[in-house]
């Protein structure tokens, strides 16, 4: 795939469907897996990783749900085009490295990822837009079923072994991506990640594990894989999920009644500074992005629909500013190219 290709790729998760999509941002499902016959990946000698390549290539490549996916070595792609996918929540940090046996599968409508000879022989990924983990969870396992025939390393007693003694048991990460500047704002977030590191859950940043969050995105997912069935995880996070939208929605009217006029000021600054601004960072960009979205779903700026909002806050990241410019920029090239599209976007959406 050309770094054209991959920035145009389109995201399933991006059309902001599914329930809850003012808070709820997206729901993802990732699953660790390996193969019997091998040692763990970080084990693994570049012959046995090759080996593992291929034996999931030619699985997958008769797979009727993956068929028609794209399979790229990250070898073979260039660092800003492994940006790019990191970006679009595709494959993770770590990932980029590269690596011998190294690929990603992509299907072609933007929900599921596979990561080969990641951290564990296989991460299968599957994410959509809002509230949604029980549909996401069915294509997940559909796509399992699918990828058994590799031969799972699994215990009857322990579940699916993988290197991260984390992930042992369902192998399952069920997390959705929130967006909470409301509660954010009345300092409620260190309250609500103890209340779920209680409940068996953990709060992480934008991009995950060792991330902070920016423009009040965070990823509520279950912390532990042992224990409890896929299902009760599912159920355990959607409901926490909902919860947090239901208080995200009362905190938005109490700012609104306690602040007034002054909370509206803020938003429409922020609008004037997307829309003006020449210069413009990837994080103020995500600050300003967040009350512009709060503001719109009160009624008090411009409106932002889910999907709008959704591909505002991707395009802006810093590896997609240098797609779409073609080059390698300077941070203050990105920044200006960054003013440029945000005030073009912006124009486009006051006029409409």
């Amino acid at each position: 795939m050309t770094l054209e290709e991959i920035v145009r790729y389109p995201l399933e998760w991006t059309k902001g469907k599914g329930e809850r999509s003012d808070v709820a941002i997206s729901s993802r499902i990732r699953l660790a897996r390996n193969i019997a016959a091998y040692r763990f990946p970080v084990r693994c000698d570049a012959g046995e990783l090759k080996e593992v390549a291929d034996a999931i290539s030619k699985v997958l490549t008769t797979s009727p749900m993956l068929k028609r996916s794209k399979y790229v070595a990250i070898d073979d792609l260039f660092p800003l085009a492994r940006q790019v996918l990191v970006e679009d929540h595709l494959i993770s940090p770590e990932f980029t490295k590269g690596g011998v046996g190294r690929m990603v599968a992509l299907d072609e409508r933007g929900l599921v990822s596979i990561m080969v000879n990641e951290e564990e022989h296989l991460r299968i990924q599957v994410i959509m837009g809002g509230l949604n983990l029980q549909e996401v969870w069915r294509i997940a396992q559909a796509i399992d079923e699918e990828l058994e025939a590799l031969g799972y390393a699994f215990d009857e007693r322990l579940g699916f072994l993988t290197s991260c003694p984390t992930n042992v048991g369902t192998g399952m990460r069920a997390s959705v991506m929130v967006h909470i500047p409301a509660l954010e704002q009345m300092r409620s977030c260190g309250s609500l990640i103890r209340e779920c590191n209680r409940l068996g859950l953990t709060v992480r940043g934008t991009y995950g594990e060792g991330t902070e969050a920016e423009g009040a995105l965070y990823q509520i997912s279950n912390q532990v894989t042992l224990g409890l069935s896929e299902e009760e995880l599912i159920e355990k996070v959607s409901s926490v999920v909902a919860q947090v939208a239901d208080q995200e929605e009362a905190a938005r009217q109490e700012l609104l009644r306690r602040q007034g006029v002054k909370l509206e000021d803020e938003m429409w600054r922020s609008w004037g500074a997307l829309r003006y601004a020449r210069l413009v960072s990837s994080r103020e960009a995500l600050k300003h992005l967040s009350l512009v979205k709060m503001g719109s779903d009160l009624g008090i700026t411009p409106h932002l629909d889910a999907e709008e909002w959704n591909s505002l806050i991707l395009n802006i990241q810093p590896a997609h500013v240098e797609a779409f410019a073609g080059r390698a920029l300077s941070p203050e090239e990105r920044d200006v190219a960054r003013g440029n599209f945000l005030r073009g976007r912006l124009k486009m959406i006051n006029e409409e």
